[in-house]
């Protein structure tokens, strides 16, 4: 039994040319080129990601193909802003099933089709190794009920991992998810992942409680109004001077961005990352806690969020026997936290590997099921799912 990962990345201006060096760049890398591909991974910051999947298709042709837009890409080899990084995975115990679900809103019908480790003939199979990788549009579906829905349709059997789609502002560009050889907004793409071998995946954020805890007591779909039964802003407010951090106007959206919320479990926590305030005081979340929940302001410093990512490739190197490469899913404001210190980031991910290939991509934040963690939209994190071998 074996593995093979080879991964590219292109930062050619036009969309097709980026799209087409990038596959060909992670053809070139694999070190086996006889035995088929079984998945092929897109993600694009280029301007013209319709052009960068055309690209990446006219070199390999109808192998299956899952991905996103992202704000940046990352590998062994380096980083691109406004390019494309590609994944191509060979394998002959890890089975891979594609789908799409392209619908406005998450409603009635299955989010993920049919699985097939949970019929009757895959869950007395080999295959009893179980990961669901998904990439939604941030814009039109509520995070954490896309992995409500996962974790219901799969049966709580498998483990989930996955990163939304983000708008980006420079350039200006909606969120676009990939599947096979078409790009569309408004749903998700997803791959069943099936292996006859333990996976590696983890999650992991180097935030801590620093105030709280609150109970959230009034919620919409994108803002939380009352936390304590007060409107969130005086909360917030009180804990600003309580701790003399000094904030205004027109710097409040960098003071937010050190101190997220978060509910708190087992020594982790789910960040929600504040995007503002509106003129009622409510805070501004892509993913709101639900009503009844306890929740913290999280703090972190730059080095623990660097030693936070080393550990995320140490908890998934544990729970698999063998490493062929790995993935990466990287929140952007994770960058925007680290500042000058986001490529000692990919330092400790390079060193924890050594010259095992890796892919990472920034979206908006990570979507996770993993045991003893909290279920749900995280952001200010990093996620891997590491392949064996």
């Amino acid at each position: 039994m074996a593995t093979h990962i080879g991964v590219g990345l292109s930062d050619k201006v036009k969309g097709f040319d980026c799209g087409r060096d990038a596959a060909r760049a992670a053809v070139a890398s694999l070190s086996n080129t006889t035995t088929p591909i079984t998945l092929a991974l897109l993600f694009t910051s280029n301007s013209h990601p319709e052009q960068v999947l055309k690209g990446a298709n006219s070199v390999l042709g109808d192998v299956p193909l899952i991905g996103a837009t992202s704000v940046g890409q990352y590998s062994h080899e380096g980083y691109v802003e406004r390019g494309a990084g590609v994944m191509l995975i060979q394998s002959d115990h890890i089975r891979f099933h594609t789908n799409r679900y392209q619908r406005p809103l998450v409603g009635k019908g299955r989010l993920l089709g049919d699985l097939h480790g949970v019929t009757a003939e895959g869950l007395g199979s080999a295959y009893h190794h179980r990961a669901l990788v998904l990439f939604p549009d941030v814009q039109v579906m509520n995070l954490d009920e896309v992995v409500d829905r996962a974790m219901t349709e799969t049966g709580m059997l498998y483990d989930i991992l996955g990163g939304p789609s983000p708008n980006a502002n420079q350039p200006p560009r909606p969120p676009a998810i990939f599947f096979n050889r078409r790009i569309f907004r408004n749903g998700l793409s997803a791959a069943e992942v099936l292996s006859q071998t333990p996976l590696g995946l983890a999650l992991d954020n180097g935030w801590t409680p620093l105030s709280g805890a609150y109970r959230v007591t009034h919620t919409d779909a994108h803002r939380i109004l009352k936390i304590d039964g007060r409107p969130v802003w005086e909360v917030y407010e009180d804990f600003l001077n309580d701790h003399g951090i000094p904030y205004g106007q027109d710097d409040l959206a960098a003071t937010t961005l050190h101190y997220p919320v978060g509910v708190c479990e087992n020594g982790s926590c789910k960040v929600s990352f504040v995007m503002g305030f509106d003129r009622i005081g409510a805070m501004l979340v892509t993913s709101p806690p639900p009503v009844g929940r306890l929740i913290h302001i999280l703090s972190t410093r730059p080095d623990a969020m660097v030693t936070a990512a080393g550990r995320a490739v140490d908890h998934a190197r544990e729970r698999t026997e063998s490493c062929a490469g790995a993935l990466f899913i990287d929140c952007m404001s994770t960058a925007m936290v680290l500042g000058e210190t986001y490529p000692q980031q990919w330092v400790a991910v390079q060193e924890r590997l050594g010259g095992v290939p890796f892919l990472g991509f920034r979206s908006h934040g990570v979507l996770s099921r993993l045991q003893g963690q909290t279920a749900g939209h995280y952001e200010c994190s990093v996620g891997t799912f590491i392949f064996p071998e």
